[in-house]
């Protein structure tokens, strides 16, 4: 059983290195951004993340795109002649003073999990990815020591030390 766990642990932490690897070298089609204000609400509010499938959208589903330097997440409301798409945050009254570029587009949402932009900007400080490493290393000393532990023959735990020779 030992090694079914170790061996499902190491496919698993295999599995991701890939899948973050593919992601780097931009061999996945899709992307991941956070939402930081309330425009696309409460369809998407503030601190989600949004999964975006890139190069493919259509009308009426939330886009990502750039415009003015920034990456900005809102509903295409219209495709027009000039080759622009209009847009217009979920929980804005009016359509955005803008017309986007078919070229800026990233690509239409796919996903948008709740808070889950909240998590993964506090993972990608430097304060969240440290408390992250912290954690990883509390729980395995955690589980090295209860591992240590062996029952005596009279029942009670004690704890076994190893040393090794140098």
């Amino acid at each position: 059983m030992k090694h079914i766990k170790s061996a499902l642990l190491l496919s698993a932490s295999a599995v991701v290195f890939v899948v973050l690897a593919l992601d780097v070298a931009g061999l996945i089609p899709y992307r991941v951004y956070v939402i930081h204000t309330g425009s696309m609400g409460p369809t998407i509010p503030s601190r989600s993340a949004v999964l975006v499938r890139e190069g493919r959208y259509h009308r009426g589903q939330a886009i990502t795109f750039h415009v003015n330097g920034i990456t900005v997440t809102h509903r295409l409301v219209a495709f027009n002649a000039d080759g622009t798409v209009d847009t217009k945050g979920d929980g804005n009254d009016t359509r955005d003073p803008w017309h986007v570029p078919r070229a800026d587009i990233v690509g239409g949402v796919v996903l948008a999990p709740h808070y889950v932009g909240f998590v993964l900007v506090y993972i990608r400080s430097p304060l969240g990815a440290g408390s992250l490493l912290l954690a990883c290393i509390a729980v395995w000393q955690t589980v090295g020591l209860a591992r240590s532990l062996q029952p005596s023959g009279n029942g009670a735990r004690t704890l076994t030390i190893k040393s090794r020779s140098m």
